[in-house]
């Protein structure tokens, strides 16, 4: 059974079959190959693996990200940190990693991070002297925060997956991905004086109370969603249909950017988007159901435990095969497939699980800015037009300052967990 399963996984990556796909295939050629088990396992487990209420906050988020990036959310962000930021040096630049935390803090998704923010960002930046690949490099490598600052996807996966609290986990990503930001602006800086890029004019307080008072409710949809979590008022699951009420409000009547006619666009959107990670979750059910009875974890387990008894080195060896799988797969998959392995060690290994999940999910956030798959890299490209080869020439230093930064973080937990055990 596992060779059938291992041998299908690999040929189906090796022809490009969807990754969802390629995950029901292989478990599909492990029952036929076992002879003794029925068919009929794989959608009993897909079911069961998709009937979970937790996972409702995928589609809602997606949903509520989807409304405020076409509600004029993104465009008042965007002057906002104009205001704060733009006169420092590469001011503009500045600016869009400033607008990709404060919408990362709205959208839990690196994609229309990237999108809401590249799309206004890039072309002005080319405008006023950037080349349009550093532009490109700021913006993929900014738009990984939108899966580390809550509210976050990929963290409502790994807390499922993992079976951590889900709304400590979102609470945990608050200081890290703040930390993040600060790293990239630091080597934006730097960068910015070496290539000699403008800043922009100075704004007087009083035009900067104007932009903030304009961009205000759209930032309050993160305060109303972790405060509501933080406070017991609700659960992560009811926050993300509380985020797509507040969204349609905020697009509806007080910015009155959004009509009944955009609903539909915006809903396909979100629909196809969701459709694509569930799937890949039922699909990952089956397949897991049988790497358990086949002992693969354990199995696992024992052979990295047996490389080292030092808790470093095998922490530093995860973060490590976390970075690299991030390089050529899906977020996602690497949760459904790798942390039910890695979990068990972290917490054998003494490690706490909520800065486990936060430092699991920054991995792979930097593996979406990673060529040659890197999601963040092709939505960028997309915007503005140029190859993976001219964006990964750009943005090498900053992953390799947010790489730094995240090793920074694995070993300094309390970074992670200060907030999830202050509020919890």
């Amino acid at each position: 059974m596992l060779m059938a399963l291992a041998s299908t996984l690999v040929i189906c990556f090796l022809i490009n079959v969807p990754i969802g796909f390629a995950l029901g295939m292989a478990a599909l050629a492990s029952l036929l190959a076992s002879g003794s088990m029925p068919i009929a396992m794989i959608p009993q487990r897909m079911v069961a693996g998709a009937n979970s209420f937790p996972l409702l906050a995928i589609p809602f988020f997606m949903l509520a990200g989807a409304i405020m990036e076409r509600g004029g959310v993104s465009r008042r962000i965007v002057s906002l940190a104009s205001a704060l930021v733009g006169h420092i040096t590469g001011g503009l630049a500045a600016v869009s990693i400033v607008a990709c935390t404060f919408f990362a803090a709205i959208s839990g998704s690196t994609p229309a991070t990237a999108a809401a923010v590249g799309g206004l960002t890039i072309p002005e930046m080319e405008k006023r002297g950037y080349a349009r690949s550093y532009a490109s490099a700021v913006v993929a490598s900014a738009s990984c925060l939108g899966v580390i600052i809550p509210p976050s996807i990929t963290m409502v996966i790994f807390g499922i997956v993992a079976n951590v609290s889900v709304g400590q986990l979102l609470i945990g990503g608050i200081l890290p991905g703040l930390f993040l930001s600060f790293i990239l602006l630091c080597v934006n800086y730097v960068r910015s004086r070496q290539l000699g890029y403008p800043t922009e004019n100075r704004r007087t307080w009083r035009e900067r109370w104007k932009t903030f008072a304009d961009a205000v409710w759209g930032l309050m949809m993160p305060v109303i969603i972790l405060g509501g979590i933080m406070t017991g008022v609700f659960t992560p699951t009811e926050s993300a249909a509380i985020a797509v009420v507040y969204g349609l409000f905020v697009s509806f009547f007080i910015y009155r950017e959004l009509g009944l006619r955009d609903l539909v666009p915006i809903f396909y959107k979100a629909s196809l988007n969701s459709a694509m990670i569930m799937l890949l979750i039922a699909a990952a059910s089956p397949f897991g159901w049988i790497m358990t009875i086949e002992q693969v974890p354990q199995i696992a387990s024992t052979a990295i435990l047996g490389l080292s008894s030092n808790m470093y080195v095998i922490y530093i060896l995860m973060l490590v095969i976390y970075l690299i799988l991030g390089t050529f797969m899906e977020t996602g998959a690497i949760i459904l497939l790798v942390v039910p392995i890695f979990a068990p060690i972290a917490e054998h290994l003494g490690i706490d699980m909520i800065q486990f999940g936060v430092v699991t999910v920054i991995a792979l956030a930097i593996g979406m800015a990673t060529p040659p798959v890197g999601i963040a890299l092709f939505a960028t490209c997309g915007i503005a037009d140029i190859t993976i080869g001219q964006l990964t020439r750009k943005i090498i230093p900053f992953l390799v300052a947010l790489i730094v930064g995240l090793f920074i973080l694995a070993f300094v937990p309390a970074i992670s967990t200060f907030l999830p055990e202050l509020l919890f």
